[in-house]
């Protein structure tokens, strides 16, 4: 595996995963002793429009997962391992969230010294690799490379 220290990656991830962590806690504070302060609530994410589908539903293609593998492995893998984007690490990042929000971090920040640099269609191919690691099921349609598409695409658990 090829490796090279990289601090503004991590400091993406370090951010990215606060963020989520503060935003799955509600990031809400009370006062105690009867103090006339009121509680401190921090504002809730929007909500997720009701006719979203989930990435459950199969929004990928087998073969855009395996074109963005390939991509990782050429645009990715010299800062960042697979394995950082799956499992728990990744349910606890993004779980509730959308694929539009993953596919506008990578395709505004990454790749590091170049961001934006890609083609819509290989982000969007990333997206769909990173779903095909956490387990979620290919379908007959490719994942759009759309953000507002995107956004329409909740990340949810897989059932067990």
């Amino acid at each position: 595996m090829k490796s090279r220290p990289n601090w503004f990656c991590s400091q993406v991830i370090v951010l990215a995963l606060a963020i989520s962590i503060g935003v799955m806690t509600g990031c809400a504070t009370t006062t105690q002793g009867g103090s006339d302060t009121p509680p401190v609530v921090s504002p809730s994410p929007p909500p997720v429009a009701s006719a979203a589908t989930s990435v459950l539903d199969g929004v990928f293609t087998s073969s855009q997962a395996s074109a963005g593998e390939q991509t990782f492995e050429a645009e990715c893998s010299f800062c960042h391992a697979a394995n950082e984007f799956s499992g728990g690490r990744f349910m606890l990042m993004w779980n509730g969230q959308t694929a539009g929000d993953i596919f506008d971090l990578v395709s505004t920040q990454m790749p590091e010294g170049n961001p934006g640099s890609l083609r819509p269609a290989e982000y969007a191919s990333v997206v769909a690799y990173i779903l095909s690691l956490n387990g979620y099921p290919p379908g007959e349609d490719p994942l759009p490379a759309d953000l507002s598409a995107l956004q329409n695409l909740q990340i949810e658990a897989r059932p067990r």
